[in-house]
């Protein structure tokens, strides 16, 4: 499964709540008990002695606590009278087990002790909880100190969202209760196919994926497995494959999703305030010349990534079009990016850059009557329309995994339907459609 997709989210996702109308059927992909990662255990079946860390609750009053604001390893360990010394020596060896600067305000933590006055001579655990699902054990059991870090059983179910897009995929997720991830995961997937930021009232999309869960708390959106948007009349599809050194998303024809350019140099959408044009009137200049690019306005600061990976080949300060940034992605296609507020670290001539990079930021730099970002494509050195250039696919499935890339894909289609007719006999108007005017 791809893991990418991931990278980044960890702990967004753990905070996100989900009011899903999905599947029940769960599997578990981890073992019963929590498994300390930073030793070798036998996982066993869970007693009913053992509370969520897998530490015996019979023998020891548990005591729960918030992280305080401005409060860290030290202080904590400091109100269960700990010695200043015995204070540094912990410090020193949680060093190598864990970073005590993501110790967080809110985030929860639990003291196991046998009783007495002594509190740091009684304490037996202390467990810090940075999410849902990991946590870190202190475990004075033993002679010596002993500091792990362990999971909770992570169960996953598949789910299928559909709706009806009323102003963009993302508010339409979220205004149904859905995870914003699962809107990243789509526009991530579907980038370089569909403009996101000329999405139509009435577009829909449907969707197979993951859901995670830790006992019966959401954790996060996982894998996207499958996913239609049919966008302006037109259906695209997209299936997950992986097999040998072919993996990724394809059509149903095969054919790979990625594309050479992405359709816009941004994440989410970002209104389109002027279009490609060969005759348009300049806002500053007041008089008609062609407008080679695509403006979007966004709010100043807002990321812009680099629609392609290539080598940037100017990065300066060029007049009229302010803070700009030019890529040349291969002999055919380059990119340029003006009036950026700045530009992102690493970003010079010469340098490399991947495809969905933050190259710059927002700005309203050089002859500029507000933030926005002026885009432009060219092809063999002439500009060409970004809304409506067509571009190759990247490699597809060779003919010798057609035959297993069609048993994926209708399995997965299966599902898909399957799924979703399953969601509409048990709650019908629970189809997630945004009606509403956000």
């Amino acid at each position: 499964m791809p893991r990418t997709l991931l990278l980044g989210a960890f702990a967004l996702c753990a905070l996100i709540s989900c009011t899903h109308n999905s599947s029940q059927q769960k599997s578990q992909s981890l073992t019963a008990k929590p498994t300390p990662v930073s030793k070798d255990t036998t996982a066993t079946e869970p007693l009913d002695s053992l509370d969520a860390f897998g530490l015996e609750v019979d023998k020891f009053e548990v005591d729960e606590y918030t992280i305080q604001r401005n409060e860290s390893l030290y202080l904590i360990l400091d109100n269960l009278d700990f010695s200043p010394q015995e204070i540094y020596s912990i410090s020193e060896e949680a060093k190598n087990i864990i970073d005590p600067k993501k110790m967080k305000p809110g985030q929860p933590y639990y003291t196991y002790s046998k009783g007495g006055s002594d509190s740091s001579a009684a304490l037996a655990h202390l467990v810090w909880q940075p999410n849902s699902m990991e946590y870190v054990v202190f475990d004075w059991q033993q002679d010596s100190l002993e500091i792990y870090k362990a999971a909770r059983p992570l169960f996953t179910q598949t789910a299928v969202t559909t709706g009806e897009i009323e102003n963009s995929l993302y508010q339409t997720i979220s205004h149904n209760g859905g995870s914003p991830m699962l809107a990243h995961k789509l526009s991530t997937v579907f980038a370089w196919q569909i403009d996101f930021f000329s999405i139509r009232s009435g577009d829909t999309f449907k969707t197979l994926y993951e859901e995670r869960y830790v006992d019966d708390q959401f954790f996060g959106v996982g894998d996207l497995l499958a996913a239609q948007i049919k966008h302006r009349g037109k259906m695209f599809r997209a299936y997950y494959f992986s097999k040998g050194d072919f993996e990724g998303y394809y059509t149903e024809e095969g054919e790979s999703v990625q594309r050479a350019l992405l359709k816009a140099p941004f994440e989410y959408d970002h209104r389109i305030s002027s279009p490609f044009s060969k005759n348009r009137m300049h806002p500053t200049l007041n008089r008609r010349r062609p407008h080679n690019g695509v403006d979007y306005a966004a709010p100043s600061g807002t990321p812009i990534l680099s629609t392609g990976q290539g080598v940037v080949q100017r990065a300066g300060y060029y007049g009229g079009a302010g803070n700009m940034v030019e890529i040349k992605h291969n002999k055919t296609y380059e990119t340029t990016y003006m009036h950026m507020r700045a530009f992102a670290d690493g970003v010079h001539p010469g340098a490399h850059v991947e495809q969905g990079q933050v190259i710059g930021y927002v700005g309203t730099t050089g002859r500029s009557t507000g933030p926005h970002l002026h885009y432009e494509v060219s092809r063999n050195r002439k500009a060409i329309n970004p809304l409506t250039m067509d571009l190759p696919s990247s490699e597809s499935i060779p003919d010798s995994l057609m035959a297993d890339f069609e048993q994926v894909r209708d399995t997965l289609d299966e599902q898909l339907n399957e799924k979703e007719n399953e969601q509409e006999q048990e709650n019908p108007v629970l189809t997630y459609t945004d009606n509403a005017t956000l």
